[in-house]
């Protein structure tokens, strides 16, 4: 697909710092608004958006979204008649990927867009060639975001590494540099020797477990071959993941392929029982564009992740660094951040380069954290990156912020893990959530199975 040069907008805040203006075309011809400004000033010009919503030419096009978010299958279809305006909001792949999580579950095979997912699954002899229509003169920095996130190069943030990679290190010095000062690595010795390395592939896995069921993010269970289809034909701002952590017991013999590393086996929830251990353990897959989000891991645990195949983009800040364009409660239990990985990518990840130096002095003016204009070279020095690739695994230090972009399809396992270098803000966590008594059963297990470790833990601590 072409490239063309754009005016840009965006759904709610600024554009992107240092990142080029250059975008694939909107599919229905959707420009940003500021484009307005030069067209409306040719003859017989003719403002689609006004003259195709009517009345509600003054709601805001967010507005519009989330009232047609309500609207079935055929109210939807309908309103596509009704004019271009119309016809283009009611494209809007969101609109028919919760159609079909709603009213198929996990039971249907992707078609490479939603909506003729949703048409094909509702009646096997829909055979009706979608043709998209080119709509002159609709403007929406809104609509045009979604799609700037949508299809925007992934290879620009496919940079920037300033994490320790270390291999052969023993566990008296992994405690000393890593655990001690809570700190990230990655180690580049441990995943090359699992057999999942050696034998998971997309093919192998459907081979074995095509028709078991995983737990999807959009909150359904779907055949692994059905997903993995999925992944291999979806263009989309927010593409569904797997991330299942019932694989352990509903296909067991996953647990054969990888062993938790010996810097990371000591875990005090396994003294619990039941569901009365937090969910752990995850396998986790998915096409460019998935991930995660800024987030504190669950419980203020500490973690691992290791990538069997595929490319990771890792952003971490520490504890008391809130990442620019994260707002969170004021008891920190409760995190704001943009509506996609990619959109925080584009308008508020820096690029680590010297533009650093040359925008700092301009930095100093800021003290919001709306991303524009902070103290980026002091950002620049805590925040903590890399490219994790097939083969490696990170540590993610407890209460760390961090947030992960796929840049292609990838496959990973990872663990997260109570010890005794976090105990005290797992502890501290159970208490702010109302769940004492889970920590109170905690420590009983732990006296009786290890009398006195609390103690020594605590002790440990304060004569650092």
């Amino acid at each position: 697909m072409s490239h063309a040069i754009l005016f840009d907008g965006n759904r709610k805040r600024s554009a992107g710092r240092n990142i080029p203006n250059v975008y694939v075309p909107h599919p229905y011809g959707v420009l940003p608004a500021g484009n307005y400004y030069f067209d409306s000033c040719l003859p017989d010009f003719t403002d689609s958006r006004v003259t195709g919503l009517g009345i509600l030419q003054c709601l805001e096009d967010a507005t519009i979204h989330d009232i047609l978010l309500q609207f079935s299958a055929k109210e939807l279809s309908t309103v596509a008649l009704i004019s271009k305006a119309f016809y283009v909001f009611s494209q809007e792949d969101e609109y028919w990927k919760l159609l079909c999580v709603d009213d198929f579950g996990g039971n249907f095979e992707f078609q490479g867009t939603w909506q003729e997912t949703y048409k094909k699954t509702s009646n096997a002899k829909y055979n009706v060639p979608h043709t998209k229509i080119q709509i002159k003169n609709f403007y929406s920095d809104y609509l045009f975001h979604i799609w700037r996130c949508t299809s925007c190069d992934l290879s620009q943030f496919n940079y920037g590494d300033n994490i320790d990679r270390r291999s052969n290190l023993t566990l008296e010095e992994f405690i000393t540099e890593y655990f001690i000062p809570n700190k990230p690595v990655v180690l580049t010795d441990v995943v090359p020797n699992w057999p999942a390395f050696k034998n998971w592939t997309k093919e192998s896995l459907v081979a074995k477990y095509g028709e078991e069921k995983f737990f999807i993010n959009a909150g359904i269970n779907m055949k692994l071959k059905d997903f993995f289809k999925y992944c291999e034909n979806v263009q989309e701002e927010m593409p569904m993941y797997l991330f299942d952590h019932d694989y352990g017991e509903t296909s067991p013999s996953i647990l054969d392929d990888y062993s938790i590393p010996e810097y990371f086996t000591e875990d005090f929830f396994s003294l619990l029982e039941g569901k009365e251990r937090p969910s752990f353990r995850w396998l986790l897959a998915g096409p460019a564009r998935s991930g995660a989000t800024f987030h504190k891991d669950p419980n203020y645990t500490s973690a691992w992740n290791a990538v069997i195949t595929g490319t990771k983009k890792w952003v971490m800040y520490p504890p008391d660094e809130l990442p620019p364009g994260v707002n969170q409660s004021e008891d920190g239990l409760e995190v704001m951040s943009p509506v996609s990985i990619v959109e925080w990518f584009l308008n508020f990840y820096e690029r680590p380069s010297s533009s650093l130096d040359k925008d700092s002095s301009n930095a100093k003016k800021s003290k919001t954290n709306d991303g524009s204009a902070r103290g980026r070279k002091k950002e620049a020095n805590k925040v903590i990156e890399c490219i994790l690739k097939a083969g490696e695994i990170i540590y993610v230090p407890n209460t760390w912020w961090h947030t992960v972009l796929n840049l292609e399809e990838s496959i990973a396992i990872t663990q997260n893990f109570c010890n005794s270098h976090n105990l005290q803000n797992v502890l501290k966590f159970f208490e702010m959530k109302g769940k004492q008594k889970l920590g109170d059963v905690l420590l009983s297990k732990m006296e009786a199975k290890h009398p006195g470790l609390y103690d020594k833990i605590v002790q440990a601590k304060k004569d650092r």
